[in-house]
């Protein structure tokens, strides 16, 4: 063996041990706890420490304002950190008490931010201060009227002004049928039967036909509006765990024979994916996407853009949670592009003709050109945060984007909130708290001119006792900024 290459590093450390210990400059950060045994760090001796902050909450959105910062070790030259980067301008008042400035741009967002004394040492010995959502004093004036009625889906007809609802077979009168709502005064109206387990629910854009997917038989109706007349059904045909059933409907915009249906069937999970398909009246055009694989995963979420050519679709069964962008032509409906990092999507998709955007319940907007996430809507800045199960509606023509969810802080389980957002620049216009709602909230929809409606249930099964309908309207519907 070469000594050399031993004793080398020896003298390197015998050499460099003594600078350690006391030749080197002298340590003036903190001495973190033995590993693993959990005693926290402690401070240098004479090392400033912030012990608490008055304010330590704040209002996003308010005004500049001074900050004391209590503490012990602070020095004349001892500045204010916020968020470990940048310097506040401090007034020192004791060695116990700092003052610091904190101008209005640090505080627009709700969010946290570390407060600590400089200089910082290896360890922070700071403070945290919370930013709350903003104070707003908008049009809080708003009304709800609840319909007990247990329904898997419902649809707004500008035509007849009225809410179509597919009421489940557990529900106490008119089981298994169509029956319409009408929203400004909360009773049910006309009402046809179906058969077994109508669901889906979709109502063409010239108040036409209102098409329904009836579960136990394995097809889609169509009935004539306003009188519900049955017009034609549509086989949806079967794979091979069995027949497949409609997990989403979607009329084509400008062309109310034309009907695009995701197709399913329960017996595996997730759901066996019968593919996406295009119907003229109860013939399906030839080419289709197709389903149950990983590109594309199960789609169960369908929206179209404007103009009818194109077609997006959601899948919220597997971790993918991709959003699908199709193309459709006389021939059929062709997958043109996958979203590759979308985040959470939620239960289903929205577009809006004025933006041109795709709005997914759990707040991403997506760019149908390119499938990307090109702005998110901050549901934190409501107060609590929205808790990851809201649904929302976009509305260009009012530019209001609205989302109705539970927050961390709300005081009962069954506690929501209505919430409203500037569509095109995202920030928060007002919220209000809506009360207590049973049951799940699945989908919110925009009726007349004022007014929204929140459906609660299961989507599968025979419906659930309590579930209802939440009618909302009233100024904070059109006009919920301050």
């Amino acid at each position: 063996m070469d000594m050399r290459r031993v004793f080398l590093p020896l003298l390197l450390v015998s050499l460099c041990l003594p600078a350690l210990i006391g030749c080197g400059p002298k340590f003036t950060g903190s001495i973190p706890g033995r590993e693993g045994d959990g005693t926290p760090p402690v401070p240098a001796t004479g090392q400033a420490q912030v012990t608490s902050l008055s304010p330590s909450t704040v209002a996003a959105q308010s005004a500049a304002f001074t900050l004391t910062v209590n503490g012990k070790n602070f020095l004349p030259s001892t500045l204010v950190m916020w968020d470990f980067n940048t310097q506040l301008a401090t007034t020192y008042i004791s060695s116990t008490v700092l003052q610091a400035q904190i101008p209005a741009s640090l505080i627009a967002k709700p969010g946290s931010v570390s407060i600590a004394p400089s200089p910082l040492g290896s360890l922070n010995f700071g403070s945290t201060l919370t930013i709350s959502a903003p104070v707003l004093s908008g049009n809080n004036s708003f009304s709800v009227i609840t319909v007990p009625v247990q329904a898997h889906d419902m649809a707004w007809d500008p035509g007849s002004q009225q809410i179509y609802l597919s009421i489940a077979s557990g529900n106490g009168t008119a089981p298994n049928s169509i029956t319409a709502l009408n929203p400004q005064t909360g009773t049910l109206g006309m009402s046809v039967s179906t058969g077994t387990e109508p669901h889906k629910l979709a109502i063409s854009s010239d108040s036409t036909f209102a098409y329904v997917g009836l579960d136990g038989a394995g097809s889609v109706h169509r009935y004539r509006l306003p009188d519900l007349q049955s017009d034609i059904d549509i086989p949806l045909g079967s794979g091979g765990y069995g027949t497949y059933y409609a997990i989403d409907l979607a009329v084509q915009p400008g062309n109310p024979h034309a009907l695009a249906v995701t197709r399913g069937n329960e017996n595996m999970s997730p759901r066996e994916q019968g593919g996406v398909l295009i119907y003229d009246d109860s013939v399906a055009r030839p080419q289709s996407v197709a389903g149950g694989g990983s590109s594309p995963g199960p789609i169960d979420a369908l929206v179209w853009n404007s103009d009818g050519q194109s077609l997006y679709g959601l899948d919220t069964e597997t971790s993918l949670n991709r959003a699908y962008l199709m193309s459709v032509t006389s021939l059929g409906v062709q997958l043109q592009k996958q979203s590759s990092d979308s985040g959470s999507l939620g239960r289903r998709l929205h577009f809006d003709a004025t933006t041109n955007y795709i709005y997914s319940d759990s707040g991403n907007v997506i760019d149908p050109a390119t499938g990307g996430v090109v702005a998110s809507f901050p549901l934190n800045s409501v107060q609590g945060g929205f808790n990851g199960t809201s649904i929302m509606v976009p509305d260009g023509r009012l530019n209001i984007a609205y989302f109705f969810g539970q927050t961390a802080d709300n005081q009962t389980l069954n506690a929501y909130v209505l919430a409203a957002f500037d569509l095109t620049h995202h920030n928060l216009l007002g919220a209000v708290q809506v009360g207590s709602v049973l049951r799940t909230p699945l989908k919110i929809l925009r009726w007349g001119t004022s007014g929204l409606a929140v459906l609660t249930g299961a989507d599968y099964g025979s419906g659930v006792p309590d579930a209802g309908v939440y009618i909302l309207s009233g100024a904070f519907v059109t006009s919920p900024a301050p």
